[in-house]
């Protein structure tokens, strides 16, 4: 009996608009939302509506039809569908992606006095929402000059779009970035240390958005511009001073260091050297390697510490680093030159032992004092008298001045000779 009802107040609905003004309104307008959400398709222009029908797609699927007096949902979208019968407007629930399509409105208006009919259809496209995306490289440890970074930003959702910002400034590309067609990948060639910086990568599309966890790029590089210093700074040093060396050298990640002495490896590790009551027998070259265990790359620095006795530095306070260093080199000059003397003297007299003549008479034939250098004090006299007392008391003249041939030849061996 109530199908036989609805069925004759349709036919009088549609008699009745048979006879009434019809007003072409097409109207198209596009939606977008988001999967599980509810969305709102509206007659526009908004009007106080009489009747109203909604279809699905082109096939022309009727979801709702309201004749004024009833209203008829189809099977697949009850519980799914809400009509305003003022209004006209219909309310879809829990969208999915299979929502996506056009959506088709019909509906008769007699606000104005007269019957009005309105035709439109919507665009609705449901899309998923992007997750947060992850930044990915292809080098754990990028390497300055070495290696070309690649960084990948992946999201899950529905058309997805990608942009990169580094810190708050967008990335574009350029001669040292390049960006693939999609934005996804982000690319820089042998990458340099002034690559280093936070990346974020964003990912979008028309109903949602999200920033991936911020990517710290950092460039390994180094180590260079060592540098080795001693505290305190000295051209000689007594024994039983204290002394510190420092090493230090750009590197990232910072560099490890480990000392040498005279080439031989020391038991210390660490950027400083420290030493105690240093003695003679510690003059020599200090060489401090750096290494990075990232770049694999290594340098060195040295330094030569000279160590005297305190007696053989009477006479030397009062005056300049400077002038100690001349002092002592000055000494070894002259040294080295008497000894040569000496040694070609006994040469020639040894070839010519019939000219051998006596020289000045001495106070004791075992000793004798060569003063190289007289400072401003003239109080101070180096004496290297080893080598003519054993010429006195050697009794093969091929072997007299053996000891001259000095198998040391550091620079300041001869100031500490028994």
């Amino acid at each position: 009996m109530e199908n036989s009802q609805a069925a004759l107040l349709t036919l009088g609905f549609l008699l009745f608009l048979k006879g009434c003004e019809t007003l072409a309104s097409e109207r198209s307008t596009n939606l977008a939302v988001g999967v599980g959400e509810d969305v709102q398709l509206k007659i526009n222009p908004p009007v106080a509506v009489f009747s109203v029908s909604w279809y699905f797609g082109s096939t022309g699927v009727v979801i709702v039809t309201w004749n004024g007096i009833s209203e008829t949902v189809s099977i697949p979208y009850q519980g799914r569908v809400e009509l305003n019968k003022n209004t006209g407007t219909l309310t879809l629930k829990n969208v999915s992606r299979s929502d996506s399509g056009d959506y088709v409105y019909q509906a008769v208006s007699t606000a104005t006095g007269s019957a009005v009919q309105y035709n439109g259809n919507i665009a609705l496209t449901v899309y998923q929402p992007v997750s947060q995306p992850t930044v990915r490289s292809n080098v754990t440890d990028p390497v300055e000059f070495n290696d070309t970074v690649s960084l990948t930003c992946t999201a899950s959702g529905s058309a997805v779009f990608y942009r990169w910002f580094n810190g708050s400034s967008v990335v574009s590309d350029s001669e040292r970035i390049h960006l693939s067609d999609d934005n996804k990948t982000l690319t820089i060639p042998r990458v340099l240390r002034s690559d280093d910086g936070t990346l974020y990568c964003y990912a979008f599309n028309p109903v949602s958005n999200s920033t991936s966890e911020p990517f710290h790029l950092i460039v390994s590089y180094g180590p260079e511009s060592i540098t080795l210093s001693i505290s305190p700074q000295k051209p000689i040093y007594s024994a039983g001073s204290d002394l510190t060396l420092s090493c230090s050298a750009q590197s990232s990640p910072p560099a490890h260091y480990q000392w040498f002495f005279n080439g031989a490896p020391l038991n210390k590790l660490g950027s400083q050297l420290n030493m105690a009551h240093i003695q003679h027998n510690q003059t020599g070259n200090y060489t401090c390697w750096a290494y990075n265990n990232i770049t694999l790359r290594y340098a060195k620095e040295t330094r030569e510490i000279i160590v005297v006795d305190k007696e053989e530095l009477t006479g030397l306070g009062s005056l300049s680093s400077g002038e100690i260093a001349g002092i002592v080199i000055g000494t070894l000059a002259g040294v080295t030159g008497v000894a040569l003397g000496v040694y070609f003297s006994v040469k020639l007299c040894r070839n010519n032992p019939h000219d051998l003549r006596p020289g000045p008479a001495q106070s004791s034939p075992g000793a004798v004092t060569y003063e190289n250098f007289k400072g401003p004090s003239a109080s101070a006299t180096y004496e290297n008298t080893t080598a003519i007392r054993r010429a006195g008391e050697a009794k093969n003249p091929d072997s007299t001045y053996t000891g001259l041939q000095f198998p040391d030849q550091s620079t300041y061996s001869t100031l500490n000779r028994p």
